[in-house]
């Protein structure tokens, strides 16, 4: 048991760790860790970061939550992937939203009859503001360990400052990451067992988690696909991140390669999440399979950042 000690001064609550298992390389010491404190300042959203958002309505849209596919659950708003798995041993978050919208996927998880308090982990797949801008609260109001990949804690810890492609254009409340996780790495929650893989490019410390999901003995491997996009980063002499392009094309690969049934996104249009719940809603019970669905996402990522790639290297040589 270890006392998050701001949180304790905010609330008065212990925060008990899971009963998990985790590799001796993915501890960490989290003692007087001033990151915590991001609850106890005011946070103000940007005004770039209003307006990001409301550029974007559907990550605030409300969605009613409801099962994908065994214990794997959607409650997220209806344009950002927030998903629950439970196991008896108790439950874990992957991701949390833009800045305050933690209580539309705390509602969420009420509606389904799921206790906050019985949610033990909160993973992220990357350290942006419209995944990790509700963790710190959900993290308080839930008592749940942060787990994430350590590329990205040094981001989530200063809540979004410092970015290597958006600087501090969107910040969020920092997050108290309890514990890191590095590729291949294996949480065991119980009988519950998720798989971190790195998939850097997005981020230094996108992560893809797998996990599998069982009804009725079929048994199917869930996928959290992280992004894989680019949007409007520099790809060529990036100061910041020398190793982005060959990170991306790690991350193509390693995607496209993953035992994949059911495809799931932080974005769901990534792996046309939406179009597929349609169809089963219309009578197809597997329309959310779809063995091929991380390939095809990979596929074309990798041939949307090659033509970025290739436009940005022309232009780099005519500068010349």
């Amino acid at each position: 048991m270890r006392l998050l000690i701001a949180a304790a001064l905010l609330c008065g609550l212990i925060v008990q760790s899971a009963r998990a298992q985790v590799p001796a390389s993915g501890q960490k010491n989290t003692a007087n860790n001033p990151s915590w404190t991001g609850l106890q300042k005011p946070f103000r959203i940007p005004a770039s970061e209003r307006k990001n958002i409301a550029n974007h309505p559907s990550w605030t849209a409300p969605q009613k939550p409801f099962r994908i596919y065994g214990n794997t659950w959607y409650v997220g708003p209806r344009g950002l992937g927030v998903f629950l798995v439970t196991a008896r041993t108790g439950n874990v978050l992957i991701d949390g939203g833009v800045p305050g919208y933690a209580p539309l996927i705390e509602a969420n998880i009420r509606d389904l009859g799921i206790n906050l308090h019985d949610i033990k982990w909160i993973l992220n797949s990357h350290a942006h503001s419209d995944h990790a801008g509700g963790m710190a609260r959900l993290a308080h109001d839930t008592g749940a360990q942060v787990i994430a990949n350590a590329a990205d804690t040094p981001l989530l810890e200063r809540g979004g400052h410092d970015d290597p492609e958006y600087g501090d254009g969107f910040p969020y409340p920092p997050v108290h990451v309890a514990r890191t996780m590095t590729d291949g790495e294996i949480l065991h929650l119980g009988d519950l067992v998720l798989t971190a893989h790195s998939t850097p490019g997005h981020t230094k410390g996108n992560t893809t988690w797998t996990w599998t999901s069982c009804e009725d003995q079929r048994c199917l491997q869930m996928v959290d696909v992280g992004s894989l996009s680019a949007p409007d980063y520099k790809l060529i002499g990036n100061p910041k991140y020398s190793a982005i392009v060959t990170d991306y094309e790690h991350s193509f690969a390693l995607v496209a390669a993953l035992p994949c049934d059911i495809p799931l996104a932080p974005h769901p249009e990534m792996v046309d999440f939406w179009e597929r719940v349609t169809k089963r809603r219309q009578g197809d019970a597997d329309a959310l399979i779809d063995p091929a669905g991380c390939r095809a996402y990979a596929k074309d990522a990798r041939a949307s950042f090659e033509a970025q790639l290739t436009k940005q290297a022309a232009e780099a040589t005519s500068v010349k």
